[in-house]
């Protein structure tokens, strides 16, 4: 993935986290955050980045959560953004 798909899905994670660390969020909820729907032939979505660069974290149950530098990240882009 691109880093601006990347931050794409950075920013959807966040949104359906309310923007909290360790909230956690199902794939399905996420894929359809970014319009992807079920039928979508694209690779699986891999987080693997974000969680390298320790922006996410993968659950033991399968869903993802926002650690605190990346909800940390989601508010300093929404600022930059604002601006």
């Amino acid at each position: 993935m691109s880093r601006r798909d990347l931050l794409h899905v950075l920013t959807a994670l966040a949104e359906l986290a309310g923007g909290e660390p360790d909230v956690p969020v199902q794939i399905a909820a996420l894929d359809e955050a970014i319009g992807r729907g079920r039928a979508d032939m694209r690779t699986p979505l891999n987080l693997t980045s974000l969680a390298a660069d320790g922006l996410v974290v993968a659950n033991d149950d399968g869903t993802w959560s926002l650690t605190e530098a990346g909800a940390q990240r989601h508010r300093e882009d929404e600022d930059y953004a604002g601006r």
